[in-house]
């Protein structure tokens, strides 16, 4: 280059009667030289480094710099080629995309690791053709005349960087086409075998300026994708407030409940004066395959933070309506009682899913008792009553559950279309033992029976509560009192001994 720009300083200049006498495209052309010049050595430069990238690596080098499994770079290549990249980012904005098989440990255990193995590498091929093409993407290294723009992480996961400085969605349309083009049944030993392909996406430099820090951002963005966000891979601050155990385990609650680890028990509704059996309550527990049998409390909240309490209630329903179907012959006034949360009530689709269940399983509506929180009175009101009229008009049972510990409006509460409130447990517990618990709960019946409701205590454990309870005005109860939580499978022996027990004509009240 000192050698060119020497030989151009010593080009003579032509003095003005000279340059009046030729023509003027001709006084351009030392400049025009340049620019070629320039362009010639940058493309030379190029070429260097594709051939830098091009020359074999020792057997070592190889396998320190590529994924055993399939062969294609791993981490340390790609940090080793982003160093340059990230020295010269000033005004300049990245993005890293990672990728996620999911399901699997299905395939794996189907097909052994041998052959799974040989199917990462048949996705790897698959996800590198929908990113070769595309030169805003990092290119780690040439084959075949094509460019290796995917990074294997290792297992199931994948990683791309992406010049995103001109066009900042383009990490976005690239995760959506990957997503959406790679993921149709890989063909093993003439095996269909099908997964799910999941992305998450973290931008340089808002979201982090080290490739680990970016990676657990995006890592993090693609669990709140998969688990709450299908149309959004983006991260987002907010999402630190999740811890990467809460949306591991809803990640595994999604599988669990495709996998039907989920459990119904059930717990006896009694009405308190003769001690008829009128209903059962459902509750879900999770045998989840590291964490064992875990209840509601373990898991429930964090389903509604995350999205994933609509498939669980949708699971729930599906087995409890069949459940009734399946007891209706012996038993033909059993009422099982299905909890829903407020966010349930926001999905349109929820009254149309019952119909259809109790239609496919023939089950009576009046069979199938639902319970809601106070919190339908306060997320969105109007569209939660719009919801609870159109479930009524469907013929289920709606009661109000928790009574006494939100605070909701009487004038929503007037308007509920419900049959009868719960008081909850917390008030029940120590009735007999707290001036303050007896007139809280007083309180709840009154009010109950002057809008025409029924009322339901649960936590009830001893007999003195009960009869308090009575005085009261309290018609129906549940606790410990009269049974534990037991498995659904558990019911007709339960059923039986409870008839010896109680010495009652029948297994169920009719009302």
């Amino acid at each position: 280059m000192r050698v060119l720009t020497a030989c151009l300083l010593a080009i003579p200049l032509p003095t003005f009667a000279a340059i009046s006498s030729v023509p003027a495209w001709l006084l351009w052309w030392p400049l025009a030289l340049v620019v070629v010049i320039l362009l010639l050595l940058w493309r030379i430069r190029v070429l260097q480094q594709q051939l830098r990238q091009r020359v074999p690596l020792t057997e070592p080098e190889h396998a320190l710099l590529h994924d055993e499994i399939s062969g294609y770079p791993n981490k340390e290549l790609l940090r080793r080629q982003l160093k340059p990249v990230l020295q010269q980012s000033e005004g300049k904005r990245f993005a890293l995309v990672l990728f996620k098989v999911t399901q699997f440990e299905q395939i794996n255990e189907a097909l052994g690791y041998q052959n799974s193995n040989l199917l990462l590498m048949q996705l790897a091929h698959r996800i590198n053709e929908q990113l070769h093409q595309h030169e805003e993407l990092l290119c780690l290294e040439w084959r075949e005349q094509k460019a290796i723009r995917l990074c294997h992480l290792g297992g199931v996961a994948f990683m791309a960087w992406v010049d995103i400085t001109t066009k900042p969605y383009l990490a976005e349309q690239l995760a959506k086409q990957v997503e959406d083009s790679v993921t149709q049944p890989l063909v093993l030993q003439s095996s269909a075998m099908s997964y799910q392909l999941v992305s998450g996406i973290a931008c340089f430099p808002e979201h982090g300026s080290q490739l680990n820090e970016l990676m657990d951002r995006a890592y993090l963005a693609l669990q709140h994708h998969r688990c709450q966000a299908p149309d959004n891979a983006v991260f987002d601050p907010s999402l630190l407030n999740y811890t990467d155990g809460k949306l591991r385990l809803m990640a595994e609650l999604r599988q669990g409940i495709e996998q039907n680890q989920l459990l119904l028990y059930v717990q006896p509704q009694i009405e308190l004066k003769q001690r008829q059996l009128l209903a059962f309550e459902v509750l879900v527990r999770w045998q989840h395959p590291r964490l064992g049998l875990l209840s509601p409390e373990d898991f429930l909240e964090t389903a509604e933070e995350l999205g994933v309490i609509y498939s669980l209630t949708e699971w729930v329903l599906q087995h409890a309506v069949a459940s009734l179907a399946a007891l209706k012959r012996e038993f033909p006034a059993m009422k099982l009682a299905v909890n829903l949360s407020s966010k349930d009530l926001l999905q349109d689709e929820l009254v149309d899913y019952l119909q259809a269940l109790l239609l496919e399983y023939q089950v009576k509506p009046a069979s199938l008792v639902l319970e809601l929180t106070e919190r339908v009175l306060t997320d969105d009101p109007v569209r939660a009553l719009t919801m609870l009229q159109r479930l009524k008009n469907l013929g289920v049972e709606l009661v109000l559950d928790d009574f006494g510990t939100g605070f909701s409006s009487l004038f929503y509460l007037r308007q509920l279309p419900i049959s009868h409130v719960k008081i909850d447990c917390s008030f029940i517990n120590d009735l007999h033992k707290s001036d303050t618990h007896i007139a809280i709960a007083g309180a709840i019946i009154d009010i109950a029976r002057n809008l025409g409701l029924g009322v339901v205590a649960e936590g009830i454990e001893e007999e003195l509560v009960e009869q308090k309870l009575v005085r009261m005005g309290c018609t129906r109860g549940q606790g410990f009192y009269y049974s534990r939580p037991f498995e659904l499978a558990g019911l007709e022996p339960w059923l039986r001994q409870w008839h010896h027990s109680s010495g009652q004509a029948g297994p169920l009240s009719p009302e």
